[in-house]
């Protein structure tokens, strides 16, 4: 067997200072004298698959309580400290979180303890358990369902989330468009605003534009006194005195281009005085477009090559709203989709169900009534649903009855609670367990010798494959285990603390023979051997 408990350690948990339990395949019983601190270790287990820590689980005047497990095969090691503000957990030496410790041995162990039983009054374990029964194509179906449902489920939380949103979106894409329509209006150019400033400033001073060029023409070209007549002048004369002086050449040369340089000039101030004009039209149509710019960078931007970025930040966020409204039909199309998908996938895990339950009564029915319940009836009813839910179209109600002549009723309103406890067991037996590991403390509470012997049977059937721990006070259950540890309790420096031996020979038929008579005389050890020999016997 693989993956199976080899050894539970306690320290200073409670009143087990320093506890080593070992564990094998098959039915394990755990004996000793009431208060001993049998169910220690079941709740010592409970703590380390990641139950709730205080406290009082740390034994009085120590700093902290350890709880540590080994395993066979797979996840090997596992540790939790429990100290009284924090908790330390560990898997394979590695620091975990105890939600991570949970999660990694939830699969592995499952504890059921004195009031554990009543989880099987929630519908959803009752279901649960029906459905280990499905067939591999039900539950195939089951496994569809499910991922149908969580789809569904994210698709109907994003159709939300967007049709919450949607007025707000409305009134934004409409700004949006109103905004790029108005940006869009102005055709605007990058660079625009200041080139229009720089014609501007020329429309506005055209006439001292005209003085300045016409100042600066009579300068260069007045008769007789312009600097172009005075330059070409120099040219002559520096020309003449080069046919004597050859370093002169180049002076000429030099005159020469600013003399052409000065033409060039004076012809481009003639053409500019002879095109210039005051224009009152064209100046009030550029101080319109400046007007509309500052208008429009007053609003999206510092200038124009601003305001043609938030332009394109606009397009983009109108781009995404309109994927968004997008989204809505391909959400609501998937919706519709999934709805489809859950309506088949439910008829089919219902079928499965219906099998499943045919199946799972007569079996539970079978082995409770071996448990001191011989008229026990056990059934399965599947309600419909008004709707469809996470786990398909029905609900799932374990219903029971213990007495010739009487009709079943739900679970939960019926059956006491040693009757709840012979169904679980029931139900384990005839539906399996995927967990490998499983255990019962007092599962046998309140129960006989006869009904015992019944108890025994059914946890050596059910310890066949998997292993189980077993906290029990009857003998005639611990005869049927594979291994046997006894519990007691014993003074040591002073305080009482917890002791473990496992049990072999006459020293487990001594503790058979009190669990039976109190002390281990020699009528008490004949009747534990019989009960051995007996068990023995049911066994093969």
């Amino acid at each position: 067997m693989r993956g199976v408990l080899r050894t539970i350690e306690l320290r200073d948990f409670a009143i087990a200072d320093d506890v080593v339990v070992e564990v094998g395949p098959g039915l394990n019983v755990l004996t000793g004298e009431t208060g001993a601190g049998k169910s220690l270790v079941v709740d010592a287990l409970a703590l380390l698959v990641g139950g709730r820590a205080d406290a009082s689980v740390v034994r009085a005047g120590r700093p902290h309580a350890l709880v540590q497990a080994t395993w066979s095969s797979g996840t090997t090691f596992a540790r939790r400290v429990a100290h009284e503000e924090r908790n330390v957990a560990r898997i394979d030496g590695e620091v975990v979180t105890v939600a991570e410790l949970r999660q990694a041995l939830v699969g592995r162990v499952g504890i059921f303890g004195q009031h554990a039983y009543r989880t099987l009054l929630d519908g959803g374990e009752q279901r649960a358990l029906l459905d280990r029964g499905l067939t591999p194509a039900a539950q195939e179906a089951a496994r569809r369902y499910r991922a149908a449902w969580q789809e569904r489920e994210e698709v109907r939380t994003a159709l939300a989330a967007l049709r919450a949103d949607a007025r707000d979106r409305d009134r934004r894409l409409d700004l949006l468009r109103y905004q790029l329509d108005e940006i869009d209006a102005a055709h605007l150019v990058a660079g625009e605003d200041e080139r229009l400033d720089a014609r501007l400033r020329a429309a506005r001073h055209v006439e001292r534009v005209r003085e300045g060029l016409g100042a600066g023409l009579g300068a260069l070209a007045a008769d007789e006194v312009g600097a172009a007549d005075r330059v070409a002048e120099g040219v002559r004369a520096l020309a003449s005195a080069a046919r004597f002086d050859a370093a002169l050449e180049g002076l000429v040369a030099d005159l020469g281009a600013a003399q052409t340089a000065v033409h060039a000039v004076v012809g481009e101030l003639e053409a500019a005085l002879e095109g210039l004009e005051a224009d009152p039209a064209e100046l009030e149509r550029l101080e319109a477009r400046r007007h509309l710019i500052d208008g429009l960078c007053r609003k999206y931007g510092a200038d124009v090559d601003a305001v043609l970025a938030f332009r394109l930040a606009l397009a983009d966020e109108l781009a995404r709203l309109g994927e968004a409204e997008a989204d809505d039909a391909t959400l609501s199309a998937r919706e519709a989709a999934l709805d489809d998908v859950l309506t088949n996938e439910a008829a089919l895990l219902g079928v499965g169900r219906r099998e499943a339950a045919e199946r799972l009564a007569p079996a539970v029915s079978e082995v409770v009534r071996t448990l001191a319940l011989p008229h026990a009836r056990f059934e399965v009813a599947l309600e419909a649903r008004d709707a469809l839910g996470p786990h398909g179209a029905e609900r799932v109600a374990f219903r029971f009855g213990a007495n010739r002549g009487e009709p079943t009723g739900p679970l939960r309103d019926v059956a006491s609670g040693g009757e709840l406890s012979r169904v679980m067991l029931a139900l384990h037996a005839a539906a399996g367990s995927d967990v490998p590991t499983l255990v019962f403390d007092e599962v046998d509470a309140g129960l006989g010798g006869r009904t015992g012997r019944a108890v025994g049977r059914v946890l050596k059937r059910l310890a066949t494959g998997r292993q189980v721990l077993v906290v029990t006070h009857l003998a005639q259950v611990a005869a049927y285990a594979d291994r046997h540890v006894r519990v007691e309790k014993v003074e040591q420096g002073g305080r009482t603390v917890t002791r473990v031996a496992t049990l072999e020979g006459a020293a487990r038929e001594a503790e058979l023979a009190r669990m039976l008579a109190g002390d281990d005389g020699a009528v008490a050890l004949e009747h534990a051997r019989t009960l051995l020999a007996e068990a023995t016997a049911d066994a093969t």
